[in-house]
């Protein structure tokens, strides 16, 4: 990705920053007249942040900017995450057309699933001379799962569980006769498909799809020696990374805040829903002593979801999963 995704948004000043090639972000008193152009706003204290369309003549000459100075993540080659003040975040990710739009997910979920608790969406557009996408969010200011988690109470730890569990059941009764996005895409899920080819770029994640449950089963059935898990015909709309850094829990500790990161949200198999906590990394806690206390959020929210009707398949896809054969 050229420039890197770590170098999208620049500092100006203290009161102008650039997002890509086609917007920027400015901060002036509240009481000034709103720009006619603004795409949107939101305000902190006093002060009111607009985005824009770039205008060159705006900015200072010869103006650098910096990209370190607000940023607080990086996602390895393909995205970065930088604050906008106080109030707003901002999340860079690599894109092509084939890729489900981070913000149309949530759209989709707020309107379908109105209980589930989602960061709100401020303003997002594709910067296609840079093929990256920028979605600028209100920040929730709330603690992740997994920093909160050692000073919850088991049954803190018990009612979180249950409630993502809870969400993820009215997730699922979205259904697609479809392997594909909420916007018929192709899905982004690296532990149901192939290796990828090492021609493909590390900032432009690979999709598969959009296919029918048939032509899923007969895809992976064609990469792996062993049997493929067994799902229906009518695939569920699911949040697959709900790992403990992508949920944030109020200040009291009992409830959950926000769920974040839907960008691979998709229509997935049955029996993903409970298999992918149990056995994938991302699900387990950091900066604990032992496995058996990494691995306690996956076992509390794989048992919610048993409780919510989800069967877990995960010795058969983990068989499946080892024998998988090259980049297909």
């Amino acid at each position: 990705m050229d420039p890197p995704a770590r170098e999208s948004v620049k500092r100006i000043n203290a009161q102008l920053w650039t997002l890509g090639n086609k917007v920027m972000c400015i901060k002036v008193d509240t009481e000034e007249t709103p720009p006619f152009h603004s795409l949107c706003s939101w305000q902190e204290t006093d002060r009111t942040f607009h985005l824009l369309p770039l205008n060159d003549t705006l900015l200072p000459p010869s103006a650098e900017g910096d990209a370190a100075i607000d940023r607080i993540q990086e996602c390895g080659t393909g995205g970065s995450v930088w604050g906008l003040g106080n109030e707003a975040i901002c999340k860079v990710k690599g894109w092509r057309e084939d890729r489900q739009l981070e913000a149309a997910t949530i759209a989709f979920v707020s309107e379908h699933c109105p209980f589930v608790p989602l960061p709100q969406v401020l303003y997002s557009w594709i910067d296609e001379a840079s093929n990256r996408t920028f979605l600028v969010m209100r920040r929730v200011h709330c603690r992740t799962l997994n920093s909160t988690w050692p000073h919850l109470s088991a049954a803190q730890r018990l009612n979180i569980a249950s409630d993502v569990a809870q969400h993820c059941a009215a997730l699922a009764r979205n259904t697609s006769l479809r392997y594909e996005t909420v916007s018929h895409c192709g899905v982004l899920e690296y532990w149901l498909m192939g290796r990828p080819s090492a021609s493909n770029p590390t900032w432009l994640p690979m999709v598969l799809g959009p296919f029918t449950a048939p032509e899923l089963r007969a895809y992976m059935a064609q990469i792996s020696s062993e049997a493929v898990p067994e799902f229906g015909d009518s695939l569920l709309l699911y949040h697959p990374d709900l790992g403990p850094t992508n949920i944030l829990v109020s200040d009291d500790g009992d409830r959950v805040a926000a769920i974040i990161d839907w960008e691979a949200a998709a229509y997935f198999p049955d029996f993903w829903v409970a298999t992918r906590p149990a056995t994938n990394w991302a699900f387990r806690l950091s900066d604990l002593d032992t496995d058996a206390e990494k691995n306690e959020w996956s076992k509390l929210f794989v048992e919610a979801l048993k409780g919510e009707g989800f069967d877990s398949l995960d010795m058969v896809y983990m068989k499946w999963n080892i024998a998988k054969l090259g980049p297909v």
